[in-house]
């Protein structure tokens, strides 16, 4: 009994209070606050703040929205219920979680390097403040030669140990692997306990890492020489020209497309648009009006405000005057991460500031990347698992195993990135891998807003209309941003050297594989797991799925929310016991959602035996009663 306890797998997502809400949120939206947000500001000026607002607005606004309302409303994940309501487009949702996880190992990536700085801050003098040796070889002049300042020469030589260029051999920066290895090791310590268990985790590391942001921007208002200028530098509308070296970089006004761009990248790496987050979110929360307006509300203060509260922080440390060397102005690298492997070394070394702070400024660095990390890949994780075979999870008979093995992985894949070419093939697949993005915010627009129109039969159907022409709106506009942004600013430019032009179709094979792999392998199996013709599949594969039934623990009937209950129809999910691993899952075809996805990503709980078993347990009983009442 206690053995088939411990293989029991609950598919139903436990409920999150508007706190719990705020911690997992506060990290999703703050990791864009150390790199991008402030490198945007200070490129931009002030200006970038009208574009950044205006689109939060327009774009993120109704998308966090249509998809945590989606996910209240299904509890699934963004697979199931794309699956749900158009069985051919279900492999959009997997292309969304491909190119999430593409991403989540070069943020792993990021993250190792914070680690490494943080211990190597830890030294006297700073390593990086060393002046180079007058003895330099033909081979290293070769790499130095684009070198312009002492920190930008530790990073890229001593650092990365970086090679002449990405075919170049070169083997593993050992401490970069044993840095990755603790972070995908913390990633699965914070996600062992599913979304539950990462949920109470922030209870304890929110109140630490507001600690540690506290003590490192009152040290750095105290200690560093005009530091109370710094936002004014970064803030001032002025200072539109800034010259380095005879090159004068031109600051952006409102009228240029790039600071549109700018401002919508943050919005969808930042905060998680389109990315399958959200509907993640979403299944935690009840399906109520009041509480989903909330949830947007808290979600758009904390993504409103933590970035500007990291940027006071952090501002001062940050000399953007300063050369950051090839490094901070290399194609495909996350933009503003210069800021904190040379600009922030720098501002250290120049003042002899402590070195206990610098520890703690890269700390706060990771502990808000990682969480951010962690939410992505337990997103990831708790789409995949119901896809795994039956034979998978009897074989590891507990599910933090095969979370361990997802973990391994995953940092197998991350290995490539720790060798001395793997900051080029880091900059190549963070280059390309969303440069088809377009159309997978096109393709999800149309399942989102079928299934936001359908979520009520009777009540508000204007607002519900509304609702959905504005996220069409919204789609569309940001699709048509990344189509600009890709023929005019992408396509155009190599992130490679004219020789190794080979890695640019490594590029454009990751930049496909969420198409190829999601998309079309999506719809070749929703037209498979059809019967009858090809037409009569393809007609099948396009019909909706049933509603899902309106449950007491969501208030879905509530007069207070205004929501009505669903007539004549059937929950895609199950709300009764969980599936233990023991007993195979039923035929795909015997649930709803099931029936609309096929075998790809099933249910995970099928309820057309349950419910067949507890009819007979109900004539049983009804039987049993029948009889004692004969015996009476």
């Amino acid at each position: 009994m206690s053995e088939a306890m411990e293989l029991d797998w609950n598919p139903n997502p436990s409920k999150w209070s508007l706190i719990q809400l705020a911690l997992v949120c506060l990290y999703t939206v703050g990791y864009s606050g150390f790199s991008s947000f402030p490198y945007y500001v200070f490129t931009h000026t002030g200006h970038f703040f009208i574009p950044y607002y205006l689109l939060l607005v327009l774009i993120a606004l109704p998308a966090c929205y249509v998809q945590l309302k989606m996910g209240a409303l299904y509890r699934r994940g963004v697979v199931a219920i794309f699956s749900h309501i158009v069985p051919i487009l279900k492999g959009v949702g997997v292309a969304l979680l491909i190119m999430t996880f593409f991403r989540s190992i070069t943020h792993a990536l990021e993250l190792s390097y914070g680690i490494v700085y943080m211990f190597a801050s830890l030294q006297q003098p700073y390593p990086w403040a060393q002046q180079p040796s007058d003895n330099i070889s033909k081979e290293e002049a070769k790499i130095t030669i684009y070198s312009s300042s002492p920190e930008d020469r530790y990073f890229t030589q001593e650092f990365l140990q970086r090679s002449e260029h990405i075919g170049a051999s070169s083997q593993l920066v050992w401490y970069l692997v044993l840095a990755s290895l603790a972070v995908w090791l913390l990633v699965f310590s914070l996600t062992m306990r599913g979304s539950t268990g990462f949920a109470k985790m922030v209870y304890v590391l929110v109140p630490i890492t507001g600690a540690v942001v506290a003590v490192v921007l009152i040290y750095a208002y105290a200690a560093i020489p005009n530091a109370s200028g710094a936002l004014s530098h970064f803030f001032s509308n002025n200072a539109h020209t800034r010259q380095e070296h005879g090159i004068v970089y031109v600051q952006m006004q409102l009228g240029d497309a790039k600071m549109w761009l700018d401002a919508l990248d943050l919005h969808l790496y930042g905060l998680g648009v389109w990315a399958g987050v959200l509907p993640s979110i979403g299944t935690h929360l009840s399906n109520r009006k009041v509480v989903i307006n909330a949830s947007v509300g808290v979600l758009m203060l904390l993504y409103g405000s933590l970035p500007h509260i990291l940027l006071v922080a952090i501002a001062p440390y940050i000399d953007p005057a300063y050369t950051l060397g090839r490094f901070g102005h290399a194609h495909g690298v996350k933009p503003g991460l210069a800021y904190l492997f040379i600009s922030i070394p720098h501002t250290f070394a120049k003042y002899q500031l402590s070195p206990f702070m610098a520890f703690l400024v890269y700390l706060a660095f990771i502990l808000v990347g990682l969480h951010h990390l962690c939410l992505h890949m337990l997103m990831v994780w708790e789409n995949v698992w119901p896809a795994l075979p039956h034979g998978l999870m009897l074989f590891f008979r507990r599910p933090p195993l095969l979370l361990a093995v997802f973990c391994f992985v995953s940092f197998l894949l991350t290995t490539p990135y720790t060798t001395g070419c793997g900051i080029y093939l880091y900059q190549v697949v963070r280059f390309y891998i969303d440069r088809l993005l377009f159309a997978l915010v096109i393709f999800s627009m149309v399942p989102l807003i079928i299934g936001y129109v359908r979520q009520e039969l009777f009540r508000t159907p204007i607002e519900r209309i509304w609702m959905g022409v504005w996220y069409g709106l919204a789609s569309v506009t940001a699709a048509s941003l990344l189509i600009y942004q890709f023929a005019v600013y992408v396509y155009p430019e190599a992130v490679v050297e004219y020789e190794q032009r080979w890695a640019e179709d490594l590029g454009w094979c990751v930049a496909v594989t969420p198409l190829l792999l999601g998309v079309v392998l999506g719809a070749l199996h929703a037209l498979l797991m059809g019967e009858g013709s090809i037409s009569e599949r393809f007609l099948g594969s396009l019909k909706m799925g049933r509603l899902p039934d309106p449950d007491n623990t969501d208030d879905y009937d509530s007069g207070e929310t205004g929501d009505t209950a669903l007539q004549g129809s059937r929950s895609p999910h199950s709300t009764r016991s969980p599936r233990s691993l023991h007993h195979p899952p039923t035929h795909p075809q015997a649930t709803p959602l099931a029936e609309a996805s096929g075998s790809l990503f099933p249910s995970s709980s099928g309820y057309g035996a349950t419910e067949k078993a507890e009819v007979e347990v109900v004539m049983n009983t009804s039987k049993s009663c029948e009889g004692d009442i004969a015996r009476v």
